[in-house]
């Protein structure tokens, strides 16, 4: 299964529009306002994954996200001069800062400090031997901002393509709930390149969600400020739509079954309860019979 170009190229356009005339507007009250956007894709699933993974799944783009405008963190695991200057040595001008996670744990420590770490750049990268100990050592406001650090083998031999692969990939960890959300772009990127990163992006996501397409309710995109536009829903199963017309239907002549015995045993309960309200004689008017009886007796014996 795979999408409507035509759909996605519709909604594409139309997200651009949107920021554009966003922009227009935004321009004549703020010079300096930024309205780049990230676009992300939308994906809900039907029936949602209680297995967790903290290791977010790598999935490559046929367009680059990031280029030297951009702004990448690394974190590592420590802070070796050696290292770190084998790092920079690599040739990746968009890596910005290098940080060791004891930088997280002393010169990071505090809320405001975090909050500027993750405003500060697009990507985390990180080694990953320490990724385990990052939600910690971040804070629950990296995950919620979206801005989880993805893994890479700083022991790798080819470090230069390791790094490189990292940073031509987008990355989806499942929600909690069952909305998913996935980054393909920015608004200031062609069209044509973001319908191109949307159509391989869910082509790769489909691989990492449990039962694939037959999990998947509906598909759409969106920026930070926009609502979702769909370009996919699923439609309900046949053989499952008349399964359940019949056990309605089953469920439906039961209920009448019911009533119809409850209320015969209601009109046969009423009728014993009627009969057994008829008060029979006293005792006082047997008594006066069975004398009068007697005496009607004796006269004719008499």
């Amino acid at each position: 299964m795979s999408l409507n170009n035509e759909l996605v190229t519709k909604a594409v356009n139309s997200l651009i529009a949107h920021t554009k005339k966003k922009e227009e507007n935004e321009e004549s009250t703020n010079l300096f306002a930024n309205t780049v956007e990230p676009m992300h894709l939308i994906v809900t699933v039907k029936k949602v994954s209680h297995k967790m993974r903290i290791k977010p799944y790598r999935i490559p783009l046929r367009n680059c996200l990031y280029d030297e405008s951009s702004s990448v963190c690394l974190i590592i695991k420590n802070h070796d001069e050696e290292h770190v200057e084998k790092l920079k040595n690599l040739g990746f001008p968009v890596i910005k800062e290098i940080v060791s996670m004891h930088d997280l744990k002393s010169k990071y420590n505090g809320f405001e400090t975090k909050r500027q770490l993750m405003n500060a750049h697009d990507l985390f990268l990180t080694d990953d031997r320490v990724i385990n100990g990052l939600p910690k050592a971040l804070g629950g406001k990296f995950y919620l901002a979206k801005k989880i650090p993805a893994p890479v083998n700083l022991r790798a031999k080819n470090l230069r393509n390791e790094i490189g692969k990292a940073l031509k990939c987008t990355y989806y960890k499942a929600a909690r709930g069952s909305c998913n959300s996935v980054r393909v772009g920015t608004t200031d990127m062609a069209p044509a390149m973001l319908i191109e990163n949307t159509m391989g992006t869910l082509d790769n996501l489909v691989k990492h969600i449990p039962k694939g397409w037959d999990n998947i309710q509906s598909v759409g995109i969106k920026t930070g400020t926009s609502l979702t536009l769909p370009i996919y829903n699923a439609l309900p199963n046949a053989s499952t739509v008349i399964s359940n017309a019949a056990a309605d239907d089953d469920e439906a002549m039961e209920d009448v079954e019911g009533e119809t015995e409850g209320a015969e045993k209601k009109e046969k309960k009423e009728k014993a309860s009627k009969k057994s309200k008829k008060s029979p004689l006293s005792r006082t008017k047997a008594k006066n019979i069975v004398k009068a009886h007697a005496k009607k007796r004796a006269e004719a014996t008499a």
